[in-house]
This record gives structure tokens, sequence and C-alpha cells, in this order.
């Protein structure tokens, strides 16, 4: 089943102080929180070791004369900083609990992507978690697959990954070290074996139509000309798809892709997940959801939008469809709501340990496996089911 997800940088949505920052970097270094710190630090008087001693005698100035070296050792280790991207991923016992972001179901294996490059595997149903060889530590955002064993994974740093193997290896396609624009890609999704589209922050919009041998800059297809943030995507029926952005936007193609238009909503922030699917009427369903517990939903491609009460504030994050139509959706404080098949009215329930969840993946026997904060956490899902 689809899947939509948060991304990354969106774990911390709910704290005033993140919710203000925009854009988001995709680098710590170019973050303006970090930049302030920079200025900040940068004011603060600096002596040479001769100096020092001048000034302070005894202890006190041998523990300044200690602090310099210090600092003249942290700036000759800087010189040799290496790149995240270059990088491999460390393997790590306690990857299945770290920050996981995005989670898939392919043909029985459970394949999640989070922080730190982590990409893990399970193949008995999320009982047991392996670590997959990935060639960057840049955090991962969102997985998709184009057929049963080529998938991909995308990313800060604009990092692309590709496997052909079912997950278990990765190779890395492309990055945005050089890009005149910096900042994470933020989901990917394939409709077909060669048709997909890979999105990011400030309108970053690419596309392949040869199974992702060539990715094709694909800014000038969307109208877009404020470059709002593109969040999440998800495909419906043939040639209809449809992103998730910022200012209660979304974005829709009914031309296979060609050209995406602006859709408004009533809301005034931000989408971070979207679902869609082929109805029996031949309309697609579409559901949308984000900061502030908002959930729209759409039975007729996204001509029209109902607001759905969720009784709730705490953002939503990822979704999946069930097999009658409805959908779970999860959010922030371990939230997990069931919206029913009609798309109409939904029913909430709550984690016991409350950390906030990413997204979402159905398995055997009514179970769905969940990733977010805490790593990875199994639920049965019957008590939600009519």
């Amino acid at each position: 089943m689809p899947t939509s997800h948060r991304p990354a940088f969106v774990a911390a949505v709910d704290n005033p102080a993140w919710a203000a920052v925009r854009p988001p970097s995709g680098t710590a270094a170019s973050h303006p929180l970090a930049t302030s710190l920079v200025i900040q630090f940068s004011g603060i008087p600096m002596y040479k070791p001769v100096d020092l001693l001048t000034q302070f005698s005894g202890l006190q100035g041998m523990l300044w004369v200690a602090l310099g070296v210090l600092v003249l050792l942290g700036t000759a280790e800087a010189r040799t900083y290496r790149d995240p991207i270059d990088l491999p991923a460390q393997f790590s016992a306690a990857a299945s609990q770290s920050l996981l972001l995005d989670i898939v179901n392919r043909s029985g294996r459970l394949i999640a992507v989070g922080e730190r490059g982590h990409i893990l595997f399970s193949d008995d149903q999320g009982l047991s978690w392996r670590q997959a060889e990935v060639p960057t530590r840049s955090h991962l955002n969102a997985i998709a697959f184009s057929d049963e064993n080529t998938g991909w994974a995308v990313g800060e740093d604009q990092v692309l990954l590709q496997t052909r193997d079912g997950g278990l290896s990765w190779s890395l396609v492309s990055d945005g070290r050089d890009a005149d624009q910096k900042g994470p890609l933020l989901d990917i999704h394939f409709n077909s074996q060669s048709e997909g589209f890979a999105i990011g922050v400030f309108n970053k919009l690419l596309h392949s139509r040869d199974g992702g041998q060539n990715w094709l800059s694909w800014e000038a297809h969307i109208d877009n000309l404020d470059e709002w943030h593109l969040f999440a995507i998800a495909a419906g029926q043939e040639g209809h798809w449809y992103i998730a952005s910022e200012m209660g936007l979304l974005f829709r193609s009914v031309d296979g892709g060609e050209s995406f238009a602006p859709i408004q909503t009533d809301h005034g922030g931000s989408f971070h997940g979207i679902l869609a699917r082929p109805g029996e009427d031949g309309l697609d369903r579409v559901v949308l959801f984000g900061v502030g517990g908002v959930l729209y939903t759409s039975v007729d491609g996204g001509e029209q939008w109902k607001r759905v009460n969720t009784g709730t504030e705490t953002g939503l994050a990822g979704a999946t469809w069930l097999a009658d139509g409805s959908a779970l959706i999860v959010g922030a404080d371990g939230l997990i709501l069931l919206l029913n098949s009609e798309l109409t009215q939904v029913k909430q329930h709550l984690i016991e340990n409350g950390l906030p969840l990413s997204a979402v993946s159905l398995t055997e026997n009514n179970r769905a496996t969940l990733v977010g904060l805490g790593g990875v956490q199994s639920l049965s899902i019957q008590e939600f089911l009519p």
C-alpha cells in the first residue's frame, strides 16, 4: 500500500521555536540558528598565548594557554573534516531504536530509513532488523520502490540512493554538494517501473522516465513562483500526481506530470503528508494532512475539499491506506488516527510511550509497523477495524 511520511527536519515542527525557522537548510552549518551562534562566538575577544601570560599569572594563565592550544587543535581538526555524504553509514546494534523517518513493505520485507544514513530491513515482519550497506551518513527522509528489487532513498544534501537487490545494499546516484541552492530532498515516489518524481525544499522537483537512470530538473513544470517547499508526493489514477506544500497549498498534475497547477485550500499552514488512490467511480480519493492536526479529504480528485475534525492539534506526519479504503495516519505524541473509508470521520488512539511517529506500514495479521523518534514499534490494529 502507498504510504506518506514526514520529512526529517519537520520532526520538531510542534516546537514554536523551530516552526518559525524558514527556510530549513540542508546542512547544520548553514542553519540560521547555527549562524547566529557563530556570530556570537566570533564576538568573544581572542588572545595569543603570550598575551594571556601577561594578563594572567600562575595557574590561571596556564589554563588560558591550554584553552588556546585546544582551540588551535580544534581548528586543525576542522581542516580534516569529511562530508557525511562521503562517509559510509556506521553499523550499530541500536540502529532500530534510532530516529527513523520512513518505512515500506516490499513483498513482505520491511525497509526503513532514517538518521545518519541508516537503512534497516526485516524479513520476519519486524521481529528482528539488520542494517543494509549504505555509502553515506546523510540523514535519509524517504524511500520508494519502482519494482521488486529496485528502490530509492532520498535525504539531506539532496542525496539520491539506489538499491538493485531489494534493499540489502545501496549506491549513491547523486548528491547536491555542488547545487546552486542547498537543501534536502524530502520524498520520492514511483507510479511504475519507469516513472518517478523526487521532491524537496525550495520547489526542488526531479523527474525520471527511464527507471531512475536519468533524473531531470522539473521545476519549470510546476506553477510555484514563490518556491514553496514540496513536502510529500502521491500518485492517483494514471497520469494524476499530487504534491503537498506550504501555505495551505497542494499542486496537482492531470497530464502525467507535464504540468503541476496549484490548488489553494482554506488552511494557512503546511501539509506534510498526502495519500492518493483511484476510486471505483474513476475519481481519485486524496487525503492531505499536516501541522496542527489538520486533515483534508477529497473524493473527486482534488476539485473539492472537506476538512475533517480530528479532535487534536497534534501534527500529523505519515499515513497508509488499509485494504477497505480507510487510512491509518500517525503523528506527534504517539498519535494514531483511523480515517474511515468514506474519508469523513476519524478514531483516535495513543501509543503508551507517546513518542513522535513519522511513518507506518502494514504487516501480516492486522499489525502495523511504526517508525519515528524511538525507532521501530509494532502495533495490532485489530481494535481500530470496524
